[in-house]
């Protein structure tokens, strides 16, 4: 706990020395901002640790609006429920998100809302948030097991190159083996599949669900004329992702931290150079999501779906960043360096944060359980190898064609 609250202190100085442009940039670079519009309202979104401390609307002064009383807000140290109305629940997840590219763990964010609906941040500035209560999920967390899931994606291709809906072979959204909505245009459409497998205590055990969820598509699946690929980008300007959900394990500022510093950026170092154009828009740093169950969702990484040894890999490490969340104290994600690498594709600048990450990991008590699934990947990123896009991804997972 002593090396929490470390770093902690070491966000805020980092955070302090940031410049309003310094700050700018980095959240132009994850997509977080945009020119201010004319026709914006304002708000302002304290948080701490991921969590709603107080939503209120302001004028361009910083003065509240309305009756002055906050829309949402933290009582008897517990934090704030957030609103119902989803362009509300937008404007927090912008602020949290600025506050966490600039480094804050706690702080105070001014986000705009244009007239299109869309949100940008304005501005961010530390500041001091007495610790929430966290007892009860504490112990409700404690005697809760770790366990790992997820929800990959992946499309099928025509041999023309252009991507065959899934709903059509797969149905809408639903089930285990299904269509993800996306919105094209003005058009609901479902072109990509998605699994969506039993969660499991270990990756063998996660990855065997997914193959069985992958022998059940490929028997609704019977034209043998598409390709089934995975990736970041296997399709211009269609990104896939690999989300992982993790559950029995709090979601804090420091463990996305340890998953963008260990599944985050050794990932980035073996996917297709096309994998670049997912991000900003999609694949940005410490993007997840609160789960309905308890846990959460770790959205950040592509679809590792390419083989079961990528996808062991990815589940490894996730699964190690949420057991020694307070033994790894190298964490790559907190210099600037690794990061502008991240999201500009260089792999070259990326790299150097890899012997760092491979050690810190090897030094824990849960790395020779995991290091069979592991060490393939750095391996991997170590020559210079890359997962490849335009194969067909049935091939690695032995799945009839």
């Amino acid at each position: 706990m002593a090396g929490n609250r470390l770093n902690r202190l070491e966000n805020e100085r980092r955070a302090i020395a940031l410049t309003e442009a310094e700050m700018q940039a980095r959240w132009l670079r994850a997509g977080l901002y945009r020119e201010q519009q004319g026709d914006e309202r304002l708000y302002r979104v304290q948080a701490a640790d991921l969590a709603l401390i107080e939503l209120k609307r302001i004028n361009g002064a910083g003065r509240t609006l309305g009756s002055g009383e906050p829309i949402a807000a933290a009582t008897g140290g517990y934090p704030a429920e957030w609103p119902a109305d989803p362009v509300l629940r937008r404007v927090i997840r912008r602020a949290i998100a600025g506050l966490y590219a600039a480094g804050m763990d706690a702080g105070e964010a001014d986000v705009a809302l244009g007239s299109d609906g869309r949100v940008s941040m304005r501005a961010a500035r530390r500041r001091k948030i007495a610790p929430l209560q966290q007892q009860e999920a504490e112990a409700e967390l404690q005697e809760a097991p770790l366990l790992i899931g997820a929800d990959p994606e992946f499309v099928f291709i025509r041999p023309d190159g252009k991507v065959a809906p899934a709903s059509r072979y797969l149905g809408g959204v639903g089930g285990a083996a299904g269509s993800d909505a996306m919105l094209i245009g003005r058009r609901l459409m479902y072109p990509v599949a998605e699994l969506r497998p039993e969660p499991a205590a270990d990756p063998a055990g996660l990855t065997a669900n997914i193959r069985r969820l992958l022998l059940r598509a490929a028997g609704l699946v019977r034209d043998p004329s598409l390709r089934w690929a995975a990736g970041a980008m296997p399709v211009p300007g269609l990104a896939l992702g690999g989300h992982i959900h993790l559950s029995g394990v709090r979601l804090t500022p420091r463990l996305l931290r340890l998953l963008d510093s260990y599944a985050a950026f050794p990932l980035a170092l073996v996917e297709d150079p096309a994998g670049r154009g997912r991000r900003p828009r999609y694949g940005v740093l410490g993007d997840y999501r609160q789960q309905p169950h308890g846990g959460f969702e770790y959205r950040t990484l592509p679809s590792w779906l390419v083989s079961p040894a990528a996808a062991k890999a990815a589940f490894g490490l996730a699964l190690l960043c949420a057991r020694e969340a307070d033994a790894l104290h190298d964490i790559p994600a907190l210099d600037e360096r690794y990061v502008a690498a991240y999201y500009a594709g260089d792999r070259t600048e990326l790299a150097g944060c890899l012997d760092g990450v491979a050690a810190a990991m090897a030094a824990t008590a849960s790395y020779a359980a995991l290091a069979p699934y592991i060490e393939p990947l750095l391996d991997a990123a170590r020559r210079g190898a890359a997962w490849d896009e335009r194969a067909d991804i049935r091939v690695k997972w032995r799945i009839p064609r």
